[in-house]
């Protein structure tokens, strides 16, 4: 069955609706301000008073760390963590991803560390890729981890919720030199070499109240943690908005460099792997498919290749199901539209690559659009991190 989805009003979207989904929609439409009555105004009273409690062991857990009555663990390979601030996507896989292309252009070999949210298995430490091939199903590795792998083949990749045995993982059993932390800020147990913070410029993060009456996963304030401020999709936003985050951010950590990206549009290929230029979307009516944290940067993307985008939006991380593919096409051929699009994330888990109306799969890459002076400081960290550790 379907149901509407909260997101943007001008434009049709749609999910197959889950217990899971259901529940999220309800907290969003909460927290947003969206849902309207006593029983609402009564829940956000009672998500504020959790937020206090949710505060409170947040700063103790940390503090147990900056004091040193619990000691940090010292992985086995230096570590760059690239997280954020808030829930939801504000484009770590691709920045991941961009880093660690840089890293083996600066002839270091890099491995990527994950949780693995919503694997198999996902208590134990796993090597999902050696850097030479891919050792996992997408079921083991969970759909980010197995993304990476297939669009990093010389890049070694490991699951685990102790990111420290995944990296063990990685210096006993591949060639990777230093680690790179998808959503590692929040982990606070581990000595790390460099901590990047990612804050969407499409997501407004100031006046958030922390979780669950909120978005945010710490204070603003903790933002002083941090060694570098990336702002991802700057160019989904007017540059007044972009001026404006940039001042906040320099009003809350003055001495932080802050690096300003966006996504684009790499290339188009479809599952059988036929290229298809960007250039070809122009004009085109699609139908954009996904299950990611941000689907709205994806579909701005399409639009700013010149593309009618309707979207259909499927709850994060979702795996497909041959009755999704089905209800894929029957949308598509209602919409009329000349194309399916879906993320690279969404495309691990397409239970069919075949259907009437042809499916794409897009790939973005990060593009720097200032501070690429600071990139430089982190190639030349890892270097003399990389040699100190050889040396020892």
């Amino acid at each position: 069955m379907t149901s509407p989805l909260l997101g943007r009003s001008d434009i049709p979207v749609a999910t197959i609706a889950g217990p899971e989904c259901s529940c999220k929609r309800r907290w969003h439409s909460i927290v947003s301000g969206q849902a309207q009555g006593w029983v609402a105004n009564a829940t956000r009273l009672l998500l504020e008073a959790v937020s206090y409690l949710y505060l409170l062991g947040l700063k103790v857990n940390l503090a147990l760390y900056t004091t040193g009555l619990k000691s940090l663990t010292e992985p086995a390979l230096p570590a760059i963590s690239v997280g954020n601030l808030t829930l939801g996507g504000t484009g770590k896989t691709t920045t991941v991803q961009f880093l660690a292309r840089r890293l083996l252009e600066a002839n270091i070999i890099p491995g990527v560390v994950l949780r693995g949210y919503r694997r198999m298995a996902s208590s134990t430490a796993r090597l999902i890729a050696d850097g030479q091939r891919v050792l996992s199903s997408v079921s083991e590795a969970g759909d980010e981890a197995y993304m990476l792998a297939e669009s990093l083949p010389a890049v070694p990749v490991a699951v685990g919720k102790r990111r420290e045995a995944a990296i063990n993982l990685l210096a006993q059993q591949t060639t990777a030199q230093i680690a790179l932390l998808d959503d590692g800020f929040q982990y606070f147990r581990m000595n790390k070499l460099l901590d990047i913070v990612l804050i969407d410029a499409t997501k407004p993060f100031i006046g958030q109240r922390l979780f669950p009456a909120g978005y945010l996963r710490e204070p603003l304030s903790h933002l002083c943690r941090a060694d570098q401020i990336w702002i991802t999709h700057a160019d989904q936003i007017a540059p007044e908005d972009l001026d404006d985050l940039r001042d906040t951010l320099s009003t809350i950590v003055p001495s932080i460099p802050v690096v300003v990206t966006r996504h684009t549009l790499l290339l188009l290929h479809s599952f059988d792997g036929q290229p298809m230029s960007p250039t070809q979307l122009s004009g085109r009516r699609i139908l954009a498919v996904s299950g990611i944290g941000n689907p709205q940067s994806f579909e701005t993307t399409l639009q700013q290749a010149g593309a009618e985008v309707i979207p259909l939006r499927y709850a994060d991380h979702h795996f497909y199901r041959s009755e999704d593919a089905q209800y894929i096409q029957k949308m598509a051929r209602e919409q009329q539209v000349d194309i399916v699009a879906c993320t690279r994330k969404d495309a691990v888990k397409w239970p069919i690559a075949n259907g009437a109306i042809p499916v794409v799969i897009v790939d973005c890459q990060l593009e720097i659009l200032s501070g690429s002076s600071n990139i430089q400081i982190i190639m030349d960290t890892a270097r003399q991190a990389v040699a100190a550790t050889e040396y020892e």
